[in-house]
């Protein structure tokens, strides 16, 4: 079975190019794209960038990126346990070295991989997002929070309905109308008591007129006796009889005169009102 580096290099040689000239397509270093053909992968940047080339390498040359990552994956786990294997048996045989003996350095497999760039020379173009002429980007891919959109969604549905309510309140107050006169509250309490014997007291008539539609209502005070409650409309006349003084209340004080004594009276309040007349 092929692995990942014959099979780019075998693709890119079928398609009859250089390593420059993927170079040139991709904006992926040269040497980068060397040390894939080798299956060496640690080549001193970052795996997510790794696997990034890798993709863009592949679509490149018409490989199945999918297939190649899953590959590399399965090539880093086994790298990944033989790491493991290798450290257990170093930790279960410890070598004491001897006064003045050197310990060795294992150096990494990175560094001994020759014409290989430090990560700070890696050019803008490897970690920038750049399209080549077949509109490859050499960026590997990132994940999206999606969670962001959520909460801002929330956000904007929170506000929006704030905005609703405050319309409605503010709709409510300014069409609110103003509650309508009830001629009936105007009147005044009458209650039911046995009538008062007056001494020395005359009978008296008293002429209401009306100029105008009025409802008029009189109330005798001594005995609390309606004497008149109704309309009375333009234009007639209505004779009241009293004994004592009275209270007379209106709905429009300008529609309503009356006549005592021989003398034409007409009340101060003009509209809703009551007058006393002794």
């Amino acid at each position: 079975m092929q692995s990942i580096g014959e099979r780019l290099e075998e693709a890119r040689k079928k398609k009859g190019i250089s390593i420059r000239e993927v170079t040139d397509a991709t904006k992926i270093r040269g040497d980068f794209l060397d040390c894939f053909e080798k299956d060496k992968f640690d080549i001193g940047i970052p795996d997510i960038y790794v696997r990034g080339f890798l993709k863009n390498y592949s679509k490149f040359l018409n490989i199945d990126p999918a297939k190649i990552i899953t590959d590399y994956n399965a090539f880093k786990l086994g790298r990944s346990k033989i790491s493991k294997r290798d450290r257990g048996e170093l930790l279960g045989r410890v070598d004491m070295p001897e006064i003045g003996q050197e310990t060795a350095t294992v150096e990494p497999e990175a560094l001994q991989t020759e014409n290989l760039a430090p990560l700070s020379s890696i050019s803008a173009g490897t970690t920038d997002s750049h399209l080549g002429s077949d509109g490859l980007s050499s960026e590997p891919e990132s994940e999206v929070d999606y969670s962001l959109y959520w909460k801002l969604g929330f956000a904007v549905a929170a506000v929006f309905a704030v905005f609703i309510l405050l319309v409605y309140v503010v709709w409510n107050v300014i069409n609110k109308e103003s509650p309508e006169i009830n001629l009936a509250l105007a009147e005044p309490q009458v209650v039911d008591t046995p009538p008062v014997q007056i001494l020395d007291s005359q009978e008296e008539t008293i002429r209401l007129i009306a100029s105008g539609n009025v409802h008029v209502l009189v109330i005798e005070k001594n005995s609390n006796q309606r004497l008149f409650s109704g309309s009375i409309a333009t234009g007639e006349e209505v004779d009241v009889t009293k004994s004592g003084p009275v209270t007379i209340a209106f709905s429009e004080g300008r529609n309503l005169s009356y006549v005592k004594g021989g003398q034409n009276y007409t009340p101060d309040t003009v509209g809703l009102g009551r007058i006393s007349v002794p």
